[in-house]
């Protein structure tokens, strides 16, 4: 059975590049995609990243100051989207 994914939508490609190679250097799966069309209609890109590593893809994202838009996690054949916190 295939594990789900988690998809951050992030608010420009170049925090995408950023936040692609800080992933990888903490040894994080990872693969920078272009947003789903069910997702949004506007162009912008995520990272897709295992569902098992989520907690630790959020640490490193938050460590770097990725500005995430929103989330989007695939589990056990359920969807749920999740709009970003506004930082206070």
């Amino acid at each position: 059975m295939e594990s789900g994914q988690v998809l951050f939508v992030l608010a420009s490609a170049a925090q995408g590049i950023k936040a692609e190679a800080a992933l990888r250097a903490a040894g994080v799966t990872c693969a920078l995609i272009p947003v789903p069309r069910t997702l949004s209609s506007q162009c912008g890109v995520c990272l897709r990243v295992p569902s098992k590593e989520r907690d630790q893809a959020e640490g490193v994202l938050a460590r770097t100051g990725t500005v995430i838009s929103a989330t989007h996690e695939t589990a056990g054949g359920r969807d749920k989207t999740a709009a970003a916190k506004e930082a206070p």
